[in-house]
């Protein structure tokens, strides 16, 4: 199994700059993340590092959500081509899956990533409460409140969004059942 993370070396900036490699898949940021990010950065006067972690952990909700969808689709024999961050949203580039339910899989896979970090520490607030630590505070709210709702607008059944694929499993596993009795009824 290849390396979780390689980055590219060099760095050479482009359209798509490909900063690195996730469990072998090519990793691109697109120009305008750092055009955004240099706008975020140069309005911060009183605390450059707190911007940049927060813009690190923004960043870091997109790629766990996309690194989903690449380990799903490689588990399920697709090629994955690539992955690409934007702005706002990012996109895995993946063969054909075998069924419409590999599909909805794949697509909930990106959910259920963001879900598996999210979750605990959302919990640890709700537990423990915030902590005294700023840096802290805005990774738990980055990482776990705002990611869990990133994840649910992502569910909503529009077609540009996971939602619009992922919501097909359960017709998919309901004519996999069908297929399924029906092949054992019938006579042989």
């Amino acid at each position: 199994m290849p390396v979780l993370f390689k980055f590219a070396n060099p760095i050479r900036f482009d359209k798509r700059t490909k900063i690195g490699q996730i469990r072998g898949v090519d990793t691109y940021v697109h120009w305008t993340v750092f055009l955004v990010a240099a706008i975020i950065l140069a309005g911060v006067v009183q605390n450059p590092i707190l911007s940049l972690l927060g813009l690190a952990a923004y960043w870091g909700v997109m790629l766990i959500h996309e690194t989903g969808h690449l380990i799903a689709a490689q588990r399920l024999g697709c090629p994955v081509f690539s992955i690409e961050i934007y702005p706002i949203f990012g996109v895995t580039r993946f063969g054909t899956p075998w069924s419409r339910l590999d599909h909805c899989v794949i697509a909930w896979a990106g959910v259920l990533a963001q879900a598996v970090i999210a979750i605990p520490l959302v919990a640890w607030i709700a537990i423990f409460g915030y902590t005294r630590f700023e840096v802290v505070n805005m990774l738990f709210v980055i990482l776990g409140f705002f990611s869990l709702a990133v994840a649910v607008v992502n569910l909503l059944p529009i077609p540009s969004l996971d939602g619009a694929t992922a919501w097909g499993i359960f017709p998919a596993l309901l004519a996999r059942r069908r297929n399924r009795s029906s092949n054992r009824t019938a006579p042989r």
